[in-house]
């Protein structure tokens, strides 16, 4: 095939000059664009245009894609004139314009198909002018479900920290049904040793380094339980621990402290063991703590919603050209005890739609400052090669009909967290301390019925 570039542009850019020239787009044959590329391409065109909870124009994505285009080999250096494409009432037309497109300009720019696919489909996404609405390379793909679904680690399902009175490394949370867990360790148990090496003054870094290895292999610590002076050396062997994405403990009062990082896959799962190990301790009150939850998905949000609300409605969606669904919960509540929910400007989303639910049912008081204000859902769909694309496809209410799109949910109590907060220790934390004055009140009032 005849060079795209001229004798003087070849000149141009062996002097560095290639950003200053315009290089036109020829029509002769280009290699089709790869497979799973171009599927991704039309999977997007189809989903943006026919998912998104208001209309998308499919010209607009067609220009949009063009402009990125034109873009992204501005940035690596050439000028590409790229004719203007025109939408199809086929829509395989109108991929087969932009198919011839991204391989030219990938040409012309001498740089991949794949890479230019990428720029089309975020020009497509961006165009929408809808900050949740975005496209996920590979990588961000990636590092988006391990936000959600940690991968699994080898070691022995414990979270630590440094004592600050014996400067020991000790166990800050310890993963229920992990080696640790039934190794009988307890959180604020200080390890004294691991493999023989002191823990005294060793960072969190260098002191996991040493908790960490090969699943099956064994690791010997020596343990000072927590009010006991004997120290303790225990042998376990380390297995795949799933990061968590719950951590609770009781607070004193019998008051059971559950924090939810986000809401993953194994959430709900994790959320009902938190529970049980709450109630067979003696729970009489519950602290939900969603602050800095910035989501995750629905489902995970809404079964666990249905564990303290039951048979009523948790959410209305609206989606583009259907009827508004109500989404009630389930029948089978398992928490009969007072509810407080701690929330901040970061509880959004998914975290946004529980607090709302319990709130609007009236069993969870939320304590704190006033939510995010996601008021709507993304659909995230995996493309052919390992990418995906994040759309903004419903908006919900709360089961009372409120919108709280851009404006947030108001706290039943404002409190604002304390410099040096420290989440989970009430002593450190004024929210929590604010919740749990209000449960110990109710507990109180229970106590006192006839």
């Amino acid at each position: 095939m005849q060079s795209l570039f001229s004798r003087s542009a070849r000149l141009a850019s062996a002097l560095g000059l290639v950003a200053g020239l315009l290089l036109p787009l020829t029509a002769s044959a280009t290699p089709p664009l790869p497979g799973p590329v171009a599927l991704d391409v039309r999977e997007s065109y189809r989903l943006l245009s026919s998912t998104y909870y208001k209309e998308v124009a499919g010209q607009s994505l067609l220009d949009a894609a063009r402009t990125a285009l034109i873009d992204a080999a501005h940035k690596h250096g050439a000028r590409v004139d790229v004719p203007a494409l025109r939408a199809q009432d086929d829509t395989e037309a109108s991929m087969a314009q932009l198919d011839q497109a991204i391989v030219s300009v990938a040409q012309a720019a001498h740089g991949t198909p794949t890479e230019y696919a990428y720029a089309a489909i975020d020009g497509m996404a961006k165009s929408i002018k809808d900050r949740w609405t975005a496209f996920l390379d590979p990588q961000e793909f990636k590092a988006f479900n391990e936000a959600l679904d940690p991968q699994k680690i080898s070691g022995i399902g414990v979270l630590i920290e440094q004592d600050p009175a014996t400067k020991l490394v000790r166990a800050s949370y310890v993963v229920p049904g992990t080696p640790a867990d039934k190794a009988g360790i307890l959180p604020g148990d200080n390890f004294v040793t691991i493999d023989g090496a002191s823990t005294k003054g060793l960072t969190q870094e260098n002191a996991s380094k040493l908790l960490r290895g090969k699943a099956g292999t064994v690791v010997h610590i020596a343990i000072a339980h927590t009010g006991s002076t004997p120290t303790e050396t225990v042998a376990i062997t380390r297995s795949e621990i799933q990061p968590p994405t719950v951590i609770y403990k009781m607070l004193a009062g019998h008051i059971g402290y559950v924090y939810v990082l986000a809401f993953g896959r194994a959430t709900p799962t994790e959320f009902d063991a938190a529970l049980s190990r709450l109630k067979a301790g003696g729970a009489r009150a519950l602290v939900l703590d969603l602050r800095n939850d910035g989501g995750g998905y629905v489902d995970s949000a809404l079964e666990i919603s249905s564990t303290m609300i039951a048979d009523k409605p948790l959410v209305t969606v609206e989606q583009r050209g259907a009827a508004n669904q109500t989404i009630n919960a389930q029948d089978d509540t398992r928490i009969d005890v007072p509810v407080s929910v701690l929330v901040n400007g970061y509880t959004a989303s998914a975290s946004e739609i529980t607090a709302g639910a319990l709130q609007d049912d009236g069993i969870g008081v939320l304590v704190g400052t006033k939510t995010f204000g996601k008021g709507v859902m993304q659909t995230l769909t995996p493309l052919p090669d390992g990418s995906a694309i994040k759309i903004t496809t419903a908006h919900y209410l709360t089961p009372n009909g409120k919108d709280i799109n851009l404006r947030g949910i108001k706290p039943d109590v404002s409190i604002g967290e304390n410099r040096g907060a420290r989440f989970g220790e009430a002593k450190d934390d004024a929210q929590l301390r604010a919740a749990v004055d209000l449960l110990q009140k109710k507990i109180a009032e229970v106590a006192a019925k006839p």
